[in-house]
């Protein structure tokens, strides 16, 4: 009788404590908000992910969309290092829609997205674009396609280290404004987000 007694009040104790376990709804990282702001969340501007540790489970929604003011220094790093990888196709005077690749499976279907490239060539007077390969993607490169490498890892560490999509999206003004997406699958849908 003992021993289904203890058996019991730990069946109990397990239960009771698994299901004590603080819940904590967080956005953009930092800002705690409430169950019901989380849920009412918009699917498309955020993405969720979820922590579990031994008293919390913490659920994060991230903003898909952030803006970021380059420095004056930082902005001639990126422009010097746009040129070295693209060349003479780089022009840092127009905005600078860089797609950014950790796998090969979509840059080909991206690099023949005829949509897309004649939106851009209809407006190369201010918009270029170009296919970023990450170092370990083992994307092949082809200029006449705009597909270029990333091989110092630059983009892949300024913007998107703490990003777990395989495809990453940034445009740069001449200004220094960034405009950075984190995983949205279609080009076309980033260039319209980022068009003003």
């Amino acid at each position: 009788m003992k021993k289904k007694l203890l058996f019991a009040f730990m069946l109990y104790s397990f239960v009771t404590f698994s299901q004590s376990k603080e819940k904590i709804y967080l956005i953009n990282e930092n800002e705690k908000i409430s169950k019901q702001q989380f849920e009412a969340l918009d699917k498309e501007k955020f993405y969720f992910t979820k922590i579990k540790n031994d008293s919390s489970i913490i659920s994060i929604a991230n903003s898909r969309q952030k803006i970021i003011q380059l420095n004056p220094t930082q902005q001639s790093q990126i422009s010097l290092y746009l040129d070295k990888i693209i060349g003479v196709n780089y022009d840092s005077t127009k905005k600078t829609m860089i797609h950014l690749y950790r796998k090969n499976q979509k840059i080909g279907n991206d690099a023949e997205y005829k949509r897309y490239w004649s939106w851009i060539e209809s407006n190369s007077n201010k918009y270029q674009a170009f296919l970023l390969g990450s170092k370990n993607s083992k994307i092949v490169e082809n200029s006449k396609k705009h597909i270029f490498l990333d091989n110092d890892g630059l983009f892949e560490n300024s913007f998107f280290s703490k990003s777990d999509f395989e495809i990453n999206h940034i445009l740069i003004k001449p200004s220094g404004e960034v405009y950075v997406f984190y995983g949205m699958e279609d080009i076309l849908n980033v260039l319209d987000k980022s068009v003003d």
